[in-house]
């Protein structure tokens, strides 16, 4: 495509000039004046009222084509001064001396290479991205020409022809793909191979074992696409035959205070008519509002006992991750500019939409020495309330202690209700006490008589969903 600027001259006239991309803004001055009858030496460009370098080439100047220039008088005459001109030869060797912008190349290359030039076959200096090449040009290039104007200036002087200067040195070969392996006892979608891709540094996103669980949670059940071949033993039969599956009471696993919402009162109707061939988990009510208490050690111990197998991809898993990934791109970039007064609104709107929505919020208080004192309030309850509810659990009740949620640390305030605090549904916060000695993780935060009656992480699960369930039905009947 062709380039040209637009040169608006001290008259009001305009001149267009064809430029290259290693000319420099000097060569389009000069072309200007020559035109008009101008001195170039008396004149300067400026782009936006800035006066812009005469030196440099239009590619590196970082003006646009069809660009507006303008041409103005300058305060004194502009002089030319000797610069300081160095040559690198092929062995890494440099000559250097003083030459006047005037002097040609050839001159430079003459004076400071003159041995070494004599064995070229065709000499090539480059400067910049300007290649001058062979004598003849070298002659006619001058200094000046090049922007080469003050100050000092480094060149390459090669040996070589000029149709090895189309070939670029040191450019990254990508290697061949290699054809895809057909192995279908091997999953594709193994922990191993996304690890690999992921390692790529294809711009993606990690996964991490907690999404992994979760995904594995939440994503259908896919059909065998193919039958079994049939056992000659009773034995191996018996072990081909699949375990039923433990009730799904899934909070999420994210490491704020946020946590999983439920997808609604229907999934929970649906899942309790699907767990209700099977025993309920153990649970040991210790208190008011539904109250247990559970340890995030003995979870992790049954979480470690997972099999390898638990960690493979299908394309269901992958199809969640995108959608969610899509959702959560779409709703930022389609997100609209509101005032205060509009956010405040619609703050309004979303709390009032979570109180009709939910009738409950379920807390769940972390001790530093990972016990959690799981409770259910009501959204138009304050702080206050809570920290009443944790007082009665606790060893020490008399001594002072604070709620608050990471990352990062943010102290809850007592006077604000749950709903403001945006902890409906469900969140979970983190309990200290005001004295940094008293937070020791070796120290017992809980009265032992409650410890001794502790639930598993499945039955406080089952304790918020026969909540909900059981309200849920009494509402409908009346």
């Amino acid at each position: 495509m062709d380039k040209r600027v637009t040169i608006l001259l001290p008259n009001g006239r305009r001149q267009n000039v064809s430029v290259t991309a290693n000319m420099t803004l000097l060569e389009i001055l000069e072309t200007a004046c020559s035109k008009h009858g101008y001195d170039a030496e008396e004149h300067c460009l400026k782009f936006h009222n800035k006066v812009v370098g005469l030196t440099q080439q239009f590619r590196f100047s970082g003006l646009p084509n069809n660009c507006v220039l303008e041409m103005e008088p300058t305060e004194k005459r502009r002089t030319l001064s000797n610069v300081l001109v160095c040559v690198q030869l092929n062995d890494g060797s440099r000559q250097q001396a003083d030459f006047s912008p005037n002097d040609t190349v050839w001159q430079v290359v003459h004076k400071l290479c003159e041995s070494q030039v004599k064995g070229y076959d065709s000499p090539v200096i480059i400067y910049m991205r300007s290649e001058v090449i062979g004598q003849d040009q070298m002659r006619q290039t001058t200094l000046k020409s090049l922007g080469i104007l003050e100050g000092r200036a480094m060149m390459r002087l090669i040996d070589k022809k000029p149709e090895d200067l189309k070939t670029q040195a040191n450019v990254y070969k990508a290697p061949a793909p290699k054809p895809p392996v057909d192995n279908d006892d091997q999953p594709s979608t193994s922990r191993s191979a996304m690890a690999a891709g992921g390692s790529g540094g294809g711009g993606g996103f990690a996964l991490t074992s907690n999404m992994i669980k979760n995904l594995k949670r939440t994503a259908p059940e896919e059909n065998a696409s193919g039958s079994e071949p049939a056992k000659t033993s009773d034995k191996s039969n018996q072990e081909q035959q699949p375990q039923p599956e433990a009730p799904n009471y899934d909070w999420g696993s994210g490491s704020g205070y946020s946590m999983h919402q439920p997808a609604g009162r229907k999934q929970e109707e649906n899942e309790a008519e699907e767990n209700a061939s099977r025993p309920p988990p153990v649970v040991n009510v210790i208190g008011p509002r539904q109250a247990v208490l559970f340890s995030l050690d003995a979870t992790q111990k049954q979480a470690d006992d997972l099999p390898d197998s638990f960690f493979d991809l299908t394309v269901n898993d992958l199809k969640m991750v995108l959608r969610d990934l899509k959702r959560t791109s779409s709703g930022d970039d389609d997100a609209p500019l509101l005032t205060a007064k509009l956010r405040e609104l619609e703050r309004q709107k979303t709390m009032l939409a979570k109180l009709n929505q939910y009738k409950d919020c379920v807390l769940r208080i972390q001790f530093p020495d990972r016990f959690v004192l799981q409770g259910i309030f009501k959204p138009h309850e304050p702080l206050t309330k809570v920290e009443e509810f944790v007082r009665e659990f606790l060893a020490q009740p008399g001594e002072k202690f604070h709620l608050f949620t990471i990352p990062p640390k943010k102290v809850l305030p007592s006077n604000e209700t749950l709903l403001e605090l945006n902890f409906v549904p469900n969140a979970i916060v983190h309990f200290g006490f005001l004295k940094d000695s008293l937070n020791a993780v070796s120290n017992r935060f809980v009265k032992e008589r409650y410890v001794e009656q502790l639930t598993s992480e499945e039955g406080a699960h089952y304790v918020v969903q026969k909540y909900r369930l059981t309200r849920a039905t009494s509402v409908g009947s009346n």
